[in-house]
């Protein structure tokens, strides 16, 4: 993490500065709630985070292709495709990336801030935050691409990466970090979405 973020441009991290956390549209309070689950904690692997699980739901549907306005794994848009990944683990987000830009709570990047499962939000000529992508670690991104007309990773530090840094305008965090206990060789853990509660209609508007 600490190589991608040094790597940041001085431009970007002065354009993110101007960006200060839109704390009137983050809910007063939250009333969902938590997701419990049991994880035994034998062997040598870590348990698996919400975060990740996440990030192994959004990767199920590398390669399905690009369509404005979809919402199914039949074919997705950007907010359609991060809208319904979340939902698979009982996050709910409204149809369209400008609307989820005002979910959960704004991340100033810096060094480690960055956390798999948040949310990217990009300048188009559409608007301040019309392309949205879950973050993947490691400096990279996944997303539903209308230029590759699919869902797929980008690696921020590629050449086709820097049009994601040089447009990046928010990043939003909508799950809380996991927090477990463990007890007799089980680990519980919880996790409690931060997004706001919204209607289950979708919006026939897309990024």
């Amino acid at each position: 993490m600490l190589s991608f973020v040094s790597a940041l441009s001085v431009n970007l991290i002065g354009s993110l500065a101007g960006y200060a956390v839109d704390s009137a549209r983050v809910p007063a309070e939250n009333t969902n709630p938590p997701e419990v689950r049991l994880i035994r904690t034998g062997g040598s692997s870590a348990p698996a985070t919400m975060e990740r699980t996440v990030l192994r739901t959004a990767s199920r549907y590398l390669g399905t292709r690009y369509r404005f306005g979809g919402t199914k794994p039949g074919a997705f848009d950007c907010s359609g495709f991060v809208r319904y990944v979340f939902a698979r683990h009982g996050v709910a987000l409204p149809r369209t990336a400008t609307e989820q830009s005002g979910e959960g709570h704004s991340i100033v990047v810096g060094v480690d801030s960055l956390a798999v499962g948040d949310l990217l939000f990009f300048r188009t000529k559409r608007g301040a935050a019309t392309h949205v992508a879950i973050y993947a670690g490691d400096g990279r991104i996944i997303h539903a691409s209308s230029g590759s007309r699919r869902v797929r990773y980008d690696d921020l530090m590629s050449p086709r990466g820097r049009w994601f840094i040089e447009h990046l305008s928010s990043v939003r965090r909508v799950i809380e970090e996991s927090k477990g206990v463990s007890q007799n060789g089980v680990r519980v853990e919880f996790h409690r979405s931060i997004a706001g509660v919204r209607s289950s209609r979708s919006r026939a508007l897309s990024p």
